[in-house]
């Protein structure tokens, strides 16, 4: 089975090729300069650009052609093709994958809207690759998948409002007030939509708040909990081993990640949160 997500998994380059995933990027540009490969130094470069460059990055979903380059792939070897894309209600990349699965006529193309963002989406295509190791059907992998996203959690903490207002979110004049009281906003992927369900004064309050949604007794510990930055891995660090102690959990159950740039863009620097697997 062929397994295709876009970059908006934060799945870096290095690691889709030990997976065995194929990615179909999203363009993301500052005017003339573009930072659309999930690598090291791609995404160090999208953040300086970010915090240095008078224009605000634009964002183009993958095209048709991106994905069908993979599905003729898997036509070509005779194997089933699953495409993993981020949420909908965000980008109109499952769209473009569905498209080019009409465009090419085979009949074992499956496209599920992961109804996930960043690392949420990466959760997906990470067990999509576990069902498929172990042998599974693209019906039945499909089917698992989907139950599998309805059961993720992911929240983070906004350090600014600066970038939501960049990206047209909310107002200049909140964002200002915002900024000059400490407003941390919280962001969480509900029901495939990313959104700002509160906020909190302070970074302490913010991680109390989002502490809130992780109840030991429904984690779903045969996954790993996920810890993410935008720029900074410090934060990401001392976030997890904060939540580790509160909760008891095992150190060796976590990874860390970078949130890439289709989604960091509007999230801004300084971003960190986690995503968790519920019973």
């Amino acid at each position: 089975m062929v397994i295709v997500t876009d970059t908006a998994s934060d799945i870096l380059e290095s690691e889709a090729r030990e997976l065995d995933v194929r990615l179909a990027a999203f363009d993301i540009s500052f005017g003339e300069e573009h930072c659309s490969r999930n690598t090291p130094q791609d995404l160090a470069r999208f953040y300086n650009l970010l915090t240095t460059s008078e224009v605000f990055p634009k964002t183009s979903q993958p095209s048709p052609e991106s994905y069908l380059e993979y599905i003729h792939e898997g036509q070509k070897r005779g194997e089933d093709v699953l495409i993993i894309a981020l949420t909908s209600t965000i980008s109109g990349s499952v769209e473009s994958a569905r498209l080019a699965a009409k465009l090419s006529g085979y009949d074992r193309v499956a496209v599920v809207d992961s109804r996930q963002a960043i690392v949420s989406e990466r959760m997906v295509v990470e067990y999509a690759c576990h069902l498929r190791n172990e042998g599974k059907t693209l019906e039945e992998t499909v089917a698992a998948i989907k139950d599998f996203s309805e059961r993720i959690q992911i929240s983070g903490i906004l350090d600014t409002l600066t970038y939501l207002q960049k990206g047209g979110r909310i107002p200049a004049s909140l964002a200002r007030i915002g900024n000059l009281l400490k407003i941390k906003p919280l962001v969480a992927v509900e029901d495939g939509v990313l959104m700002s369900p509160t906020a909190a004064r302070g970074t302490n309050a913010a991680k109390k708040a989002i502490w809130k949604r992780l109840d030991p007794e429904h984690l779903d510990t045969s996954w790993p909990i996920y810890f993410v930055y935008a720029d900074r891995r410090d934060l990401a660090e001392k976030f997890a081993a904060e939540t580790i102690e509160k909760f008891e959990l095992d150190p060796q159950n976590t990874r860390i990640c970078q949130i890439s740039g289709t989604v960091g863009a509007h999230l801004g620097p300084g971003c960190f949160g986690y995503a968790f697997l519920t019973k």
